[in-house]
């Protein structure tokens, strides 16, 4: 939870300021795009990272990977700060590059979180998870804004660095690894490339699923994922505006969580999933009439909602569709297959704005998202192999 809560201080922090700081450096929103496309969450090296950690951590525990993914993060940070201080925005292409090597850790993180739990408390688990996240979201996004506007950029990303290298000495000194050494096993190269030849066949069980999620992260990479950008090129938005949007929506995320989690376990996760991209739509079609910093602010409010239903539903349908053994790997390999295909959405999304202005991936966005409700409404169902 400790470290859920540092990670969610850097992470809120420096999200808010990304993109502003991107286009401040001179960049087009098309360059912005190809950015998220290379280490932004949808990103090519983040899904490149994935399966690689996730089998390594099924052979060799979780602890070694999240401090590596830690470490890699760090430096990219630093890489940042270098960007920020020469004003050369190619100093981005190998800071994202490491920043977005921090995915090599999560299919341990999340592997950990579902260990220390049975099954059916997972929700809770997640939940509880994320609300130390979302905590950290309520202050950090605000005061990340306010830096930037009163110091500068550079500020925002030097706190960023200090705040990495706390984590990385917390995980490094008091978490403990959740895999039993006797499960431990070697790292044979050939069980590697095999399990790289199936990224792009998803198991038939879970095929429908995958073809679901692929849809919602090419939505929500053209649209949603540059949000901030937009608001900032469009609106004018300034940092600490756009930092208070983030801290309304943690709000709302903290206050609900924990509540979404306890209903994932009772009533299931596909329901909650839906009720989340359904939600989500209803406010991008309201972002298309409002032009004022109140209007996004309140709407921004209502996607906290959004985020807390979706994580622990989200997480624990995953996590409950495979044992202990392979879960990290198949993780992983949700994730790759995802990436793999929707990782050019964010440069899309920067070239419909070249085209269209504001209107044109938040649409994209939303039409997308409207088919990704009718492919879990149709085919997607709870998890079918329980966990041992």
């Amino acid at each position: 939870m400790g470290r859920a809560m540092l990670y969610g201080l850097r992470e809120n922090m420096v999200r808010t300021i990304w993109q502003p700081f991107v286009l401040s450096l001179g960049a087009s929103m098309p360059l912005l795009g190809f950015l998220e496309s290379l280490g932004g969450f949808w990103g090519i090296v983040p899904t490149a990272m994935q399966p690689l950690g996730g089998w390594i951590s099924d052979r060799r525990g979780r602890k070694p990977l999240i401090l590596l993914g830690t470490a890699l993060s760090t430096v990219g940070l630093l890489v940042m700060v270098i960007a920020g201080w020469t004003k050369q925005w190619l100093w981005l292409l190998p800071g994202i590059i490491l920043l977005g090597s921090l995915a090599i850790a999560i299919p341990a993180l999340d592997s950990s979180v579902a260990e220390s739990t049975p099954p059916n408390g997972r929700g809770r688990a997640f939940g509880l998870t994320n609300t130390f996240y979302a905590l950290a979201g309520v202050l950090a996004p605000a005061l990340g804004g306010f830096l930037a506007q009163r110091y500068g950029f550079l500020s925002v990303l030097l706190t960023a660095v200090a705040l990495e290298t706390l984590t990385l000495s917390a995980v490094a000194i008091v978490m403990h690894d959740t895999m039993r050494p006797q499960d431990r096993k070697a790292l044979i190269g050939q069980e590697f490339v095999a399990m790289v030849k199936t990224l792009l066949t998803p198991p038939a069980r879970l095929r429908h699923f995958y073809i679901a999620i692929t849809f919602d992260a090419i939505a929500y990479g053209a649209g949603y994922a540059l949000l901030y950008g937009l608001l900032s090129r469009t609106f004018g938005f300034t940092p600490f505006q756009l930092g208070l949007m983030a801290s309304v929506s943690s709000l709302t995320w903290a206050a609900t969580q924990l509540s979404f989690g306890k209903m994932v376990d009772r009533h299931g996760t596909v329901p909650f999933m839906l009720f989340s991209e359904m939600l989500a739509v209803m406010i991008m079609v309201a972002w298309l009439f409002v032009h004022t910093f109140p209007s996004f602010l309140a709407l921004h409010a209502l996607w906290g909602i959004n985020l807390a239903a979706w994580m622990p539903s989200f997480l624990a349908w995953m996590t409950n569709s495979f044992s202990d053994a392979e879960r990290a790997q198949e993780m992983g390999r949700i994730a790759a297959f995802r990436g793999l295909i929707a990782f050019p959405a964010p440069y899309l999304g920067g070239v419909l704005y070249d085209w269209f202005g504001f209107r044109g991936p938040i649409l994209f966005n939303i039409v997308m998202a409207l088919v990704v409700i009718v492919l879990f409404w149709k085919w997607v169902r709870e998890p079918e192999v329980p966990v041992a």
